[in-house]
Order: structure tokens, then sequence, then C-alpha cells
């Protein structure tokens, strides 16, 4: 299994917006067309510097699945998320490979 991680840094004056938006928004879009599954979205503790962190996980059964949910899905998610937020929402992505424990 394969985890696309990004995490968010949100000003706090928009955090609730932010999170209705990815509910209802987001995480709906990144997930309709079966490319990638299993959202997850967490509050980072303890990350509290002038705003909110927030970071959602998507997975995806191999590293060419995600890499092409990216480009035909995330990319336009994050021009929509960047043109609805501008600069009060950061964020980096990360692929992680699942090791069997």
């Amino acid at each position: 299994m394969i985890v696309c991680n990004t995490t968010y840094h949100v000003d706090c004056d928009i955090s609730g917006e932010f999170l209705d938006w990815m509910r209802e928004y987001y995480v709906p879009q990144a997930v309709a067309r079966g490319m990638v599954r299993e959202p997850r979205l967490m509050r980072l503790m303890g990350h509290n510097e002038g705003g909110a962190c927030f970071a959602l996980q998507l997975q995806a059964s191999t590293l060419g699945e995600l890499q092409r949910w990216n480009q035909v899905v995330g990319k336009g998610l994050h021009e929509q998320l960047t043109e609805r937020f501008g600069d009060k929402v950061a964020g980096f992505t990360t692929f992680m490979e699942n090791i069997d424990l």
C-alpha cells in the first residue's frame, strides 16, 4: 500500500471553513474516481504557531496508481484549494510506502 500524506498549515481564522471544504468538496472529489481510497483527515497536535495543522492521507495500491491520481485529480484539487484560500493555507505532500512490522 502507498499513502499520499499532505500536511497543511491553516490560518486560525479560516480553519473551520477549511475543514468544511475538505469534508464537503476536496475529499469526495479526491476519491470519486476510485484511484485512491480510505481518506483520513487528522489534526496535528502541538503545532499552533499562528494556525492549525492538518494532515490528509489517501491510500493507493501502487505508486503508479498514486502518481496517476496526482496528475489527473490531485493537481486540479490543489489549484482549487489555492484559488479558494490563497496564502492562508500552505501544504506539502509526501508519498509513503507501508512496511509490514
